[in-house]
C-alpha cells in the first residue's frame, strides 16, 4: 500500500499532525505529537545580504559589444568584457541563479531566462545591458507518475501518481528554434526539472505572459529513477545538436549519465542513453567502481551474491529491492552495492554538463563527469554509445592521505562525501585547435580543483587522451587511493603552492605540459566553475579576453590566453587574468594590515552575533565581521569591519599571520574578545576580537584578526596532541562552552574536550573525548558524526547534557556532569553516553518506517530540543524523553511479536535504531 502525498507533505513539514518522527524503539518516547504544532514559517523578505556565489555565466553580444551576464547567488549582474574593469549592473531576483539562457531576439528584445529552483524561471529584458529589468517570474508545475522505494530501514513503499506539484526545481532551461525564422517568438521551451525531467513549452508562454503565475507545461518525460527515498537522473543541463529531423536533445541527469531524445516528441521512447556506472563492456574504461569492479551489473565473481534477484534494472543501476535488501541488513551482508554508490561512489558519476561535436565522421559527447573526469563518448548511433576516453579530474582529497575509517564506514555513513559533491570536472566546451590545422579538435573544461585545463586530441579521445602505463594503486584498501583505478595517467601527488595535483596535470615549473595537456591554470580566485568562450578569441596571442570563467564565491575571472603550443619559460606566458569580479565592494584588511583586500563572500557556512556584530563563517576564505547594529537599532546598510586572512594558507612572507581556512561556524565562551572558529578538518581556532568589541576596527580601517597562537587541534602533521588519545582526524563543526571547556563536535569523533586556559596546541588544551570509533569494536562511532552539539541542565536535578546532531546516525545524548565538575576524562566515557538513535518516521500506514538523511544542526529551547534533519526539516522532542535511559523505556507502541519489556534489556545503547 502506498502513502499519500498528503502524508508525506504532513511529515516533511511538522511533527504535529497525522505524520510524525518519534524516538525509535527504546530511544524514548510514546509515540504521540511533541507539540501541538511546528508551523512553517516561510520569510519571503530580504533585508540585506552580504555576497553570493557566481555559478553561472552567459555570453551575450547587442550587436556592438560583449556582454558578461553572472550570477551571485540570487544577484543578476551585467558588465562589459574587456581587459579592464567596466562599470558592474546588478538586479536581484526572487532565487539562487543556477544557469543563464540568453534569448537575442524575441520581438526585437533580448532577454536573459534564469534558472532559479523552486523559485522558477526569472525573465530579464537586457535589451539595454547596462540596464536591466526583471520582467517576470514563473513557476513550474508538473506530475509525478508512481514510483516504488525503500525506506530508511528497508521498508518497501509505492507512491501513487500524484497531480498538481508546483515549484518545481529548474536547474536549466533551452530554447529551441523550431520554426526556423529570425524571431524567437515561434521557439520552444526546454526545462529541467529536477524533480521531474525535462518538460516542453512555448517560449511565448514564458515571455508573452502577462503577469508571473504557472507557467503551462505541454509535454515531458520523467527521468528519475528511486531505489531509496532521494532519486537519482534529475537534469542538470541540456544541449540541442543536429539540424531538421536529426536534432537531438541531449540532458546531463547527473548520476545517470546522459538522455537523449528527440525534442519534437519528448513522450516518445528514449532514443538513447550513456551511464558510466552501468558501463561493463569497454576493457578500456577508468572508473571508480570498474577498478575493484563492485559496479552492481557486473561486479568480481565473489561479491555476486551480494546482489538480490531484481536488484538491478534495465539500464544497469540498483533498484528499490537492492536498497531494501541492504537498508533492512546493515551489518551482515558481504556487498553493499546501492550504498557504496548512493552515499559515496555517486560523485564519481555525476555528468554536470556536456557538449556535442561532429568530428570525422562521427558525433562525440564531451561529459563534464565531475570526479568522473572529461569523458568522452560515441554517440553517432544514440541507440549504441560507446566509450571513447577520458581524462582523469584532479582528486578531490588532496591526494595526500587516505580518509580517517575508509575501510569500517557503516552503510549509512557519507564520510567525506562533502568534499566530493563539488569536485571534479564542472563544464566544458570542445572548439577547433587552430594550432594543429582542420580537424583537430581542443577541449576547453573547468576542474573544480585545478580550474581552466586545455587539452589536445579531442578529435580522438581514445587514441590521444592517455599519457602510457601507470599503476597509481599504491595501497592494499579498497577505493584507496581515491585514483587507484587511474591507469593511463600518472596520479602521483606533486606539491603546487600549499596544496598537491596530480602529476599529469602539473607540467614542469615554467609551465609546460606533457600531451594531451596543454594548460593548467589552477584555481583562478576560486574553484573553477561555469565557462564561456569568446567567438573573437586569439589563443596564440596576448591582449584580449579568451574566455569568461566562473569561480563560485571568487566571483568572475576574464582570461587572457597568449600561448597554448610550444616552450615557455613561465606559466604567465601562457595565461594573464586581466579583470576579476567579486561579489561585494568592501575592502578588507591584507596580509599586511592594510586595508586593500577585495572581499570575496560566497561559502557561507555560518553566522554568528555577538554584540553589534555579525561574524561569518565564509569557508576557505575564513571569518569576516560585519556591524548589523547600533545597540537596539538594526542596519541594513552593513559593511564590513575586520577579516581574518582572505587565504587557507599563511603568506610565506608574513608567517606570524595564521589563517582560519575552512571556517564553518564561529563560537563564543564567555569572553566576548576570543571568538572560536570551527576549521572543520584542521580543528578550532581562536581569534582576538578585541579590535572589534574595542572600537578600533571600522568601515574603511578593517582590523586583520589573527589565528597565531589559538589552534586547538587533536591531530596534527607532528603527531596526535592531547591528554585524551583521539585517533581519527580534526572535524570540528560545532562548538558548546562551559566554564573553561570548549565541547567540540568531531565528527565521528564524537565530542572532544579542549580546555581554553591551556595554551593551544599543547597536551593540556586536550582534556576528554567521547566517540572515538578505535573504542567500539565495530568501528562504528558510538555518539555518531556529530555536526552540531548544545549542553543543556535540568533545573530539577541540576544534572546538565550535551545533546548531539549526529549525521547519519541521528542524534546523541551524553550525561556531562560528572566531568563537567571533575576535568577527569575517565569521567567521559562509554557510560556517559545516554542514547545514539535514528528518529522513526511514521505516517498512516507504517508506524515504524526508518528515517533515511542526517541531522545537521540542534538548538534547544527551554526543555525542547529541534533537530534540522537534510532529508525532513526539523523535528522536535521534549528534553525529558532524550535524557531518559534507553532501558527505562516502555513505549506505548510496539512492533508486533515484539516484548513490550524489551526495552530493560539493553546493553548497547547505541543499537536503538
Amino acid at each position: 500500500m502506498g502513502r499519500s502525498a498528503a502524508s508525506l507533505r504532513a511529515i516533511g513539514a511538522s511533527v504535529a499532525v497525522t505524520g510524525a518522527l518519534w524516538l525509535t524503539g527504546c530511544g524514548g518516547s510514546d509515540p504521540q505529537p511533541v507539540s501541538s504544532g511546528l508551523i512553517e514559517a516561510n520569510i519571503d523578505s530580504l533585508a540585506v545580504q552580504i555576497g553570493g556565489a557566481t555559478t553561472a555565466v552567459a555570453l551575450h553580444n547587442d550587436g556592438t559589444t560583449d556582454w558578461t551576464l553572472y550570477s551571485m547567488a540570487n544577484r543578476f549582474a551585467v558588465t562589459p568584457v574587456a581587459m579592464s574593469k567596466g562599470a558592474v549592473s546588478e538586479i536581484s531576483v526572487p532565487g539562487y541563479i543556477r544557469s543563464i539562457a540568453v534569448v537575442p531576439n524575441y520581438g526585437g528584445r533580448a532577454y536573459a531566462l534564469l534558472s532559479m529552483g523552486a523559485k522558477g524561471i526569472g525573465v530579464v529584458d537586457i535589451s539595454s545591458p547596462s540596464a536591466p529589468v526583471l520582467v517576470r517570474t514563473m513557476t513550474v508545475g508538473y506530475d509525478t507518475p508512481a514510483y516504488t522505494y525503500s525506506d530508511g530501514g528497508g521498508t518497501v513503499f509505492t507512491e501513487p501518481p500524484a497531480t498538481g506539484h508546483t515549484g518545481g526545481p529548474v536547474n536549466d532551461v533551452l530554447v529551441m528554434d523550431t520554426a526556423g525564422t529570425p524571431d524567437a517568438a515561434d521557439d520552444d521551451l526546454f526545462i529541467a526539472n529536477t524533480a521531474f525531467g525535462i518538460q516542453k513549452t512555448r517560449l511565448a508562454n514564458l515571455i508573452g505572459a502577462t503577469a508571473d503565475g504557472v507557467l503551462p507545461v505541454d509535454s515531458g518525460v520523467w527521468t528519475l529513477k528511486y531505489a531509496g527515498e532521494s532519486p537519482w537522473g534529475g537534469p542538470l543541463s541540456l544541449k540541442l545538436h543536429g539540424t531538421g529531423p536529426g536534432t537531438r536533445l541531449y540532458a546531463a541527469l547527473g548520476f545517470l549519465g546522459i538522455g537523449i531524445y528527440d525534442p519534437a516528441d519528448l513522450g516518445a521512447a528514449r532514443l538513447g542513453a550513456y551511464n558510466l556506472y552501468a558501463d561493463c563492456t569497454n576493457p578500456a574504461q577508468e572508473d571508480w567502481f570498474g577498478y575493484p569492479r563492485r559496479k552492481i551489473s557486473c561486479p568480481d565473481g565473489s561479491l555476486a551474491a551480494g546482489v538480490v534477484a531484481g536488484g538491478v534494472d534495465a539500464d544497469g543501476m540498483p533498484t528499490y529491492l537492492q536498497a531494501a535488501e541492504e537498508l533492512g541488513n546493515k551489518n551482515d551482508r558481504i556487498f553493499y552495492p546501492w550504498a557504496e554508490f548512493d552515499r559515496y561512489g555517486k560523485y564519481y558519476y555525476n555528468a554536470r554538463e556536456l557538449d556535442i561535436v561532429d568530428v570525422g565522421g562521427r558525433t562525440l559527447a564531451y561529459i563534464a563527469y565531475s570526479l568522473g573526469g572529461l569523458v568522452a563518448v560515441d554517440v553517432t548511433d544514440p541507440g549504441a554509445v560507446t566509450y571513447a576516453g577520458y581524462v582523469p579530474a584532479a582528486p578531490a582529497h588532496g591526494p595526500d592521505e587516505p580518509p580517517v575509517n575508509v575501510s569500517r564506514r557503516g552503510i549509512l555513513s557519507h564520510s567525506g562525501s562533502g568534499m566530493l559533491k563539488e569536485a571534479g570536472v564542472m563544464d566544458v566546451r570542445v572548439v577547433e585547435d587552430t594550432d594543429a590545422g582542420a580537424g583537430r579538435l581542443r577541449a576547453f573544461y573547468t576542474d573544480h580543483f585545478a580550474g581552466l585545463v586545455v587539452v589536445s586530441g579531442a578529435e580522438d579521445p581514445g587514441l590521444q587522451w592517455r599519457q602510457g602505463s601507470h599503476d597509481n594503486d599504491t595501497d592494499s584498501r579498497v577505493f584507496w587511493p581515491d585514483y587507484e583505478y587511474v591507469t593511463s595517467y600518472d596520479m602521483t601527488p606533486v606539491p603546487v603552492g600549499d596544496e598537491s595535483m596530480p602529476a599529469f596535470l602539473v607540467g614542469d615549473a615554467n609551465g609546460n605540459y606533457d600531451a594531451p595537456v596543454q594548460l593548467v591554470s589552477g584555481e583562478i580566485n576560486g574553484h573553477g566553475g561555469a565557462l564561456f568562450l569568446l567567438p573573437s578569441r586569439d589563443v596564440g596571442a596576448p591582449g584580449q579576453v579568451d574566455l569568461v570563467e566562473s569561480s563560485g564565491a571568487g566571483g568572475v575571472s576574464f582570461v587572457d590566453i597568449a600561448r597554448l603550443t610550444g616552450t615557455v619559460g613561465s606559466v604567465s606566458e601562457r595565461f594573464t587574468v586581466p579583470v576579476n569580479l567579486v561579489s561585494t565592494d568592501e575592502v578588507g584588511a591584507a596580509g599586511d594590515g592594510s586595508a586593500t583586500q577585495p572581499m570575496a563572500i560566497g561559502h557561507a557556512e555560518g553566522v554568528t552575533v555577538s554584540g553589534n556584530f555579525l561574524y561569518l563563517a565564509d569557508g576557505p576564505h575564513g571569518v569576516s565581521v560585519w556591524r548589523i547594529a547600533d545597540g537596539l537599532t538594526p542596519i541594513d546598510d552593513l559593511h564590513l569591519v575586520a577579516n581574518t586572512l582572505q587565504s587557507e594558507y599563511p603568506d610565506p612572507a608574513l608567517p606570524d599571520v595564521l589563517p582560519t581556512p575552512h571556517a564553518f561556524k564561529v563560537g563564543f565562551g564567555s569572553n566576548p574578545d576570543h571568538a572560536y572558529v570551527m576549521s572543520q578538518s584542521l580543528g578550532m581556532r581562536r581569534i582576538d576580537v578585541s579590535a572589534v568589541t574595542g572600537g578600533s576596527a571600522a568601515e574603511g580601517a578593517p582590523a586583520l584578526l589573527n589565528a597565531r597562537g589559538g589552534i586547538y587541534e587533536h591531530n596534527t602533521e607532528a603527531g596526535s596532541v592531547g591528554l585524551a588519545s583521539v585517533t581519527g582526524q580534526d572535524h570540528a563543526y560545532g562548538v558548546a562552552f562551559h566554564g573553561r571547556y570548549a565541547i567540540v563536535a568531531d565528527g565521528d569523533n564524537g565530542l572532544t574536550v579542549y580546555d581554553i586556559t591551556a595554551e593551544a596546541g599543547t597536551d593540556a588544551s586536550v582534556v576528554a573525548n567521547i566517540g572515538d570509533s578505535d573504542t567500539t569494536s565495530s568501528g562504528k562511532p558510538p555518539v555518531g558524526r556529530a555536526a552540531s552539539v548544545k549542553l543543556w541542565t535540568n533545573e530539577a536535578t541540576g544534572r546538565t547534557y550535551a545533546v548531539v546532531a549526529a549525521g547519519a546516525y541521528g542524534i546523541s545524548v551524553v550525561e556531562m556532569t560528572a566531568f563537567l565538575a571533575s576535568g577527569n576524562a575517565a569521567d567521559l566515557q562509554r557510560p556517559q553516553l545516554i542514547k545514539t538513535f535514528e528518529p522513526l518516521k511514521a505516517d498512516d500506514d507504517n508506524a515504524f518506517g526508518s528515517a533515511d538523511g542526517k541531522s545537521v544542526d540542534v538548538h534547544i529551547v527551554q526543555d525542547m530540543a529541534y533537530f534540522s534533519y537534510d532529508s525532513f526539516g526539523l523535528v522536535a522532542y521534549r528534553m525529558a524523553d532524550l535524557i531518559r535511559p534507553a532501558t527505562e523505556e516502555r513505549p506505548a507502541v510496539v512492533p508486533v511479536g515484539q516484548d513490550p519489556n524489551i526495552c530493560a534489556t539493553i546493553t548497547d545503547v547505541t543499537k536503538l535504531s
